[in-house]
């Protein structure tokens, strides 16, 4: 009986700052070939968990699946090797690739060179059959109202720099905890204090900027506010607004098809998670505010 070996790897990608995309491929000193990165699974893994691991320990970049490949399948000394394929983006806390017994040099590569760089025609046809264009257009949008701030009609300065109050913060830290583990790549804010104390605890958390937009802040050009949010299409992005911005932004969505699979609310912490596939907004979830 031909015994099967177990396997997870990724089409590990990434947009430049201009918008051009990226593939990653490794070299591997032992064999001297040029593969995406993967790995044999470790005894009561999954294949996701195996490419996830794999692809840190063999580049540096923690990632998020974005989408399952399929698996591949060949023959090697003692039997089959089945690999479990999965397109993945890095995450912006990774520590980045530092050479090791495994892999001595990575190469982010336009996908035509990524093709003609590789090793092995199954890893080829990998990258011919993924729809990478297509993934990086793929992705989740949190829609964060701020949490509780200090009352309007008591605050004695600007509007702008009134902030949470104590359960505000613990709002603040609820949602990061919340979203820990979601694969956030991006976090833009309204620059009014309270956003930007809303995702602060977040952004500590993953290690991620926080880009703040006057475009989010409240009395919204609503066209430039919808043109930003856009442009994180295909991120798993946290974006966080105001009452009157969050609501203008989801009837916008809706005409471009986004369905709503929830009664439409908008308190003081709570999000709305918009899934986008291929860079259409497919469905929207309410989550309500943390109860702290």
């Amino acid at each position: 009986m031909t015994r099967t070996i177990r396997a997870a790897g990724g089409v590990v990608f990434r947009k430049t700052s201009k918008g051009k995309l990226r593939i990653l491929v490794v070299h591997r000193p032992q064999y001297d070939d040029w593969t995406p990165p993967k790995g044999k699974a470790d005894k009561g893994e999954t294949p996701e968990e195996t490419a996830i691991r794999e692809v840190l320990e063999e580049t540096g970049y923690r990632c998020r699946i974005v989408a399952a490949l399929g698996a591949t399948r060949y023959r090697v000394q003692g039997g089959v090797k089945e690999v479990h394929w999965y397109a993945m983006k890095p995450l912006p806390n990774s520590p980045g690739f530092t050479k090791n017994s495994e892999v001595d040099e990575v190469k982010w590569l336009s996908p035509r060179k990524a093709l003609d760089k590789l090793s092995y025609d199954q890893d080829r046809e990998l990258i011919e059959g993924t729809d990478v264009k297509k993934l990086a257009q793929t992705g989740t949008l949190y829609l964060l109202r701020h949490a509780t701030a200090g009352d309007r009609s008591r605050w004695r300065g600007r509007d702008e720099d009134r902030s949470l109050t104590k359960k505000g913060w613990r709002e603040a830290d609820a949602i990061a905890d919340t979203l820990a583990d979601a694969g956030i790549e991006r976090i833009l804010s309204s620059p009014h204090e309270r956003c930007v104390q809303s995702v602060k605890p977040l952004a500590k958390l993953i290690k991620a900027p926080i880009e703040t937009s006057p475009l989010l802040a409240e009395e919204p050009d609503l066209d430039g506010a919808y043109t930003l949010v856009d442009s994180v299409v295909g991120y798993n992005a946290v974006v966080c607004s105001h009452g009157d911005v969050i609501p203008a932004l989801i009837n916008r969505m809706m005409w471009a098809g986004l369905s709503l699979e929830s009664r439409f609310y908008c308190s003081k912490g709570s999000m709305w998670v918009v899934e986008v596939d291929g860079g259409k907004f497919t469905t929207a979830q309410y989550i309500p505010p943390p109860e702290v």
